[in-house]
């Protein structure tokens, strides 16, 4: 099954409806996006309202599973609860992570800064994933290497923790080429999409590249990321 993540619609910051989201996806030949609206704008009633609207779209061929992206630290770290279907709440970001596991979702940390690793504490331990490719930080061409060194060391401690990859739509035009997953799943169903990512049954594709959950890369690829890197940078300036 394919799919985008990290998905802002007009619930929060994003410049599109859900509906107009979906279409647009579902024209592009995807099966399913998993949102991630921003946690901070959603109340009990918003949250069953985006819930209700996520589950009267989902069709045989096309599904919509809820989410949301959380901040903390002055908003410079973001976790994001895929998969959760009511609104939680949490002081800390250990607390937020088990609050999100509770509610049957996945945690993953998006888009990392750098010095992430000494920001995040303990929930080095319980986090689902790592977002080492995001396309609206990192463009769509190449992720950054420092993104799969972060996942690199929260693996010493925490095998489970895997490479993701979000669009991070905001904008519609994001749309275009974007970073997608492909999971491995029976069917396009909201618990088997989950299970295939929480079990690391799944890979992220951007451009020519292939990311294994693991986040394991070749020697070709890790030098491949480094030049365009290079080249990227210098276009930018």
């Amino acid at each position: 099954m394919r799919g985008v993540l990290h998905v802002h619609s007009t619930f929060s910051d994003g410049d599109q409806a859900v509906e107009r989201i979906v279409y647009t996806l579902g024209a592009a030949g995807l099966e399913f996006v998993l949102m991630s609206d921003h946690a901070e704008v959603f109340d009990d009633r918003r949250m069953e309202e985006y819930v209700a609207l996520c589950d009267s779209l989902s069709t045989s061929r096309f599904l919509v599973i809820p989410g949301l992206e959380f901040s903390f630290k002055g908003g410079v770290i973001h976790i994001l609860g895929y998969g959760i279907t009511r609104r939680v709440r949490a002081p800390s970001m250990e607390e937020l992570v088990d609050a999100v596991h509770d509610a049957g979702g996945i945690a993953v940390l998006a888009h990392p800064p750098a010095g992430s690793i000494n920001l995040i504490g303990a929930i080095k331990m319980k986090l689902d994933g790592v977002e080492v490719w995001n396309g609206r930080y990192d463009g769509t061409v190449t992720p950054r290497a420092e993104s799969f060194q972060l996942l690199s060391r929260i693996r010493l401690l925490n095998q489970r923790a895997a490479a993701y990859g979000g669009i991070d739509l905001h904008k519609i035009d994001q749309a275009r080429n974007p970073v997608f997953v492909d999971v491995e799943a029976n069917e396009l169903e909201r618990a088997a999409i989950l299970d295939g990512l929480r079990s690391g049954r799944f890979t992220v594709h951007g451009g020519n590249l292939a990311i294994p959950a693991s986040g394991h890369l070749t020697f070709v690829q890790q030098l491949g990321i480094a030049v365009k890197q290079v080249f990227c940078r210098r276009n930018v300036a």
